[in-house]
């Protein structure tokens, strides 16, 4: 294995030399390490930045179906409709931990690319629903196939990149579902419009071309998504050590089995309840939001039509927040008060609207409260940071897979939530909705503020007990990739 000249200015340089043992370990130039990481951005972060545009379509195009009359022609109106909208988080919760689980037994290429296959044959079935059951079933099968995304998204991304850089990376595929928002009005709009007859509703084409697309991507992903590092074709060796000691001198986890005492650990750990909490009170706010953003934008005075446009900006907006706040959290190394800044901007947003509603025929008074609307978008514009404060928080492969799933299941359930907090007796000021919205935010600011305190507290009491955390990086890729240890070492500290 050939040695190069790295500048000591490289992390992992940096942590060979804290670590007590003399270890001969492949060198590096920090051009050379970019290098290397691009290359595996290139192959990771396109299939689910793919995944993440389609499940944004997928998962809220029923909202805008709702605007072309898929109530009444399903039988599904007043709060069966609510119940459809809440079906697919019934599935999603009871199915995320077990089919997360089965990363352990079969490799991210096979896992995701089933997944993004079934949901998308359970979105084009929904353009066939003739009635409550019918639609209630689709929902749910929706949320079941789709309930391992988000863990496995995660997953991949905490084997390929150190803690560092998770809520930018992160934010890469996550904002995603942003653009996919953006273009489901779009798309929406002119399915609806221009496919007005034949065998299907104008509601039932939007179901059945999407689901299409997702299936085919799904396809895709099969024959492009890499396995593990220590197994992926397009690295070579000393490109694999590499990003095993990037991992390493981060504390990042390398080992991928699945372990029963972690299993364990990740239920009994206090702080992915909490964090937990904190992610259940931000995605019911979002998923309130992108359910029934067009209806309240109709509500403020649009047409129906108009209403999915003036959706889209929106999502475009939650694009930019994300990257930008991920870039400045991974930049500073801080996750809580990134979130906090960002709840209390979206508390201002929903303050400003309940207080600011225009009055029938009021453009300019639509227009600002449209306007004031945007606040709230800090809220799902910052739900990146929550993903990537779990894989900084929790180590272990096992332990990951879990807690990443129990974030998930919180978001099934917060989803659940989200979708009764608008109610169309609430029309058209939505202030119920707003409040709730609002209250939800300010359970989640404590919740962050009391895990950063757990987590400053836990750093303070390792660093007492055992000094500074020494980092050993690992002599060939065999030894990188069967280190396994949890957030329990000695040598790992938090990031808050």
């Amino acid at each position: 294995m050939a040695d190069v000249e790295r500048s000591d200015n490289n992390p992992a340089k940096k942590a060979a030399d804290e670590d007590s043992s003399d270890v001969a370990l492949i060198t590096v130039s920090p051009e050379e390490e970019r290098r290397i990481v691009r290359k595996v951005d290139w192959a990771v972060l396109p299939i689910l930045c793919g995944f993440y545009f389609f499940q944004a379509i997928d998962k809220g195009n029923l909202g805008l179906a709702k605007l072309s009359g898929i109530q009444t022609d399903t039988g599904t109106d007043g709060t069966l409709f609510n119940v459809a909208v809440s079906m697919f988080f019934i599935g999603y919760g009871i199915c995320a931990v077990p089919i997360t689980l089965a990363v352990a037994k079969f490799n991210p290429r096979l896992l995701i690319s089933f997944i993004g296959f079934a949901w998308g044959l359970a979105v084009l079935l929904m353009a066939f629903a003739k009635n409550p059951a019918g639609l209630f079933a689709a929902r749910f099968f929706l949320g079941v196939f789709e309930a391992g995304i988000l863990p496995l998204s995660m997953f991949i991304t905490s084997i390929w990149y150190p803690r560092k850089e998770h809520a930018l990376k992160t934010a890469i595929w996550f904002s995603c579902s942003s653009i996919g928002s953006t273009c489901a009005g779009l798309i929406s709009y002119g399915i609806q419009k221009n496919l007005t007859s034949g065998f299907l509703k104008p509601w039932g084409y939007l179901f059945f071309i999407e689901g299409g697309f997702t299936m085919a991507w799904g396809i895709l992903a099969f024959f492009i998504t890499p396995d593990i590092p220590e197994r992926a074709t397009f690295l070579t060796a000393e490109e694999k050590l590499v990003i095993a000691h990037r991992l390493e001198a981060d504390r990042s986890q390398n080992k991928v089995a699945f372990n029963r005492a972690q299993f364990k650990e990740a239920f009994l750990d206090i702080k992915i309840w909490i964090l937990a909490l904190v992610y259940f009170t931000w995605q019911a706010v979002n998923t309130a939001f992108s359910f029934f953003g067009p209806q309240i934008i109709q509500a403020l005075g649009a047409s129906n039509l108009n209403a999915q446009l003036l959706n889209s900006p929106f999502a475009a907006f939650n694009f930019v927040i994300q990257v930008v706040i991920s870039w400045s959290s991974d930049r500073t190394g801080d996750r809580s008060l990134h979130l906090v800044v960002a709840g209390l901007l979206s508390i201002v947003g929903y303050l400003c609207v309940i207080f600011a509603y225009p009055t029938s025929g009021d453009n300019v008074g639509f227009w600002r409260g449209y306007v004031l609307l945007f606040f709230t978008s800090f809220n799902p514009g910052s739900l990146t940071v929550i993903i990537g404060w779990t894989t900084n928080i929790f180590a272990g492969s096992t332990k990951r897979i879990v807690t990443s799933s129990i974030i998930a299941i919180a978001g099934a359930f917060a989803g659940a939530v989200g979708s009764y907090i608008y109610e169309d007796s609430d029309k058209p000021k939505y202030r119920v909705g707003h409040s709730s919205a609002m209250i939800l935010i300010i359970v989640g600011i404590v919740a962050a503020f009391a895990l950063r305190w757990v987590l400053v507290r836990e750093n303070r009491k390792r660093d007492e007990l055992y000094g500074k955390a020494k980092i050993h990086l690992a002599k060939d890729v065999d030894e990188a990739f069967s280190q396994e240890f949890t957030d329990k070492d000695p040598n790992y500290r938090y990031v808050y």
